[in-house]
């Protein structure tokens, strides 16, 4: 009797536990389509663009991808270029704008800001519109909502009046620089480095995860539904299925950008940022709380990272 109370609370407790870790649910977002950097080069855009429709295909994943135009505007190749956006809406995920030229908000006027994100729409409206969609997501370059709280509330009017919705994210990450240093060592051949560098990757962006589940808790008492910024680049586009296999394991459910803004703790206050946060950062930020920094990328892929940027003779921002 004694033995079957315990494992009848055993199995009661991994119930549980099952629930609730299926209740978890993100939204996966891709900056800077068709594909960030190599802006010249259609090879490299197409491959992944190729890449990761196939995985979110075989992942059964919606995604919403933000769009510089700037990357598809070369003389004798537009028509192709704009076939790569086509191709997402082709498989049933959405479109989005981040400016025409990925525009720095810091260093620039609020007029000539506000003039490349309209720039910025125009060929992925279309698109839309063919589709009988509509552009209504906006993502910030850089995450950044403004120099100042007047700026940034300008630009929300501004956004609001043009028909956009604000595209939040919940979990920021650098797979920008672990994407630069595996796309070197790719170049190089180099696949003992690769697999390190993949691995490295997965173990952080599910460190990256935690932590923000974990704050998420501590500060609205439940985990809301996550927001997954990611990038259109060469590492998501080789790894993406592990990535959504870790997701899985952490009992996530993928959602659409639409169905994740539908939790109330999207409505919340946030702050004025000149600086890339988590929405989860702003919104704590505005109840006098301070920000909870989130895991960094272990030391030998910042030094791989520093010896790009010294061998290119680039600074971090470039």
């Amino acid at each position: 009797m004694f033995r079957f109370l315990i494992l009848f609370s055993l199995i009661i407790s991994l119930s549980v536990t099952s629930f609730f870790a299926q209740t978890r649910e993100v939204a996966i977002t891709f900056d800077d389509l068709p594909a960030t950097r190599q802006p010249n080069n259609l090879a490299y855009q197409k491959y992944v663009t190729d890449e990761l429709l196939k995985k979110l295909k075989d992942e059964k994943v919606p995604a919403i991808g933000f769009v510089n135009e700037y990357r598809i505007i070369k003389y004798g190749e537009i028509d192709k270029r704009v076939e790569l956006l086509k191709r997402w809406l082709d498989e049933g995920h959405e479109l989005g704008n981040h400016t025409f030229s990925h525009i720095a908000i810091n260093s620039n006027s609020f007029e000539d800001y506000t003039a490349d994100l309209i720039r910025g729409e125009t060929i992925t409206r279309m698109l839309l519109e063919q589709k009988k969609m509509k552009l209504r997501y906006y993502r910030h370059t850089q995450l950044r909502t403004g120099p100042t709280e007047e700026y940034r509330q300008q630009l929300a009017d501004f956004l609001k009046k043009r028909g956009y919705t604000v595209a939040p994210v919940t979990i920021d990450n650098n797979d920008y620089i672990y994407t630069i240093v595996y796309s070197v060592a790719k170049r190089k051949g180099d696949e003992q480095l690769q697999a390190k560098i993949v691995k490295s990757y997965i173990e952080y962006m599910e460190s990256v995860f935690e932590h923000f589940e974990k704050l998420s808790k501590e500060f609205l008492g439940r985990e809301v539904k996550q927001t997954l910024l990611l990038h259109s680049n060469e590492i998501n586009a080789d790894h993406f299925d592990k990535l959504a296999a870790m997701m899985r394991k952490r009992g996530y459910k993928f959602i659409s950008l639409e169905e994740t803004l539908t939790d109330e703790a999207y409505k919340s206050k946030e702050v004025q940022s000149m600086r890339g946060l988590s929405w989860l950062h702003r919104w704590m930020l505005a109840k006098g709380l301070e920000k909870k920094d989130e895991p960094q990328q272990p030391k030998f892929i910042d030094d791989l990272f520093q010896e790009f940027l010294r061998t290119n003779r680039l600074s971090p921002n470039s």
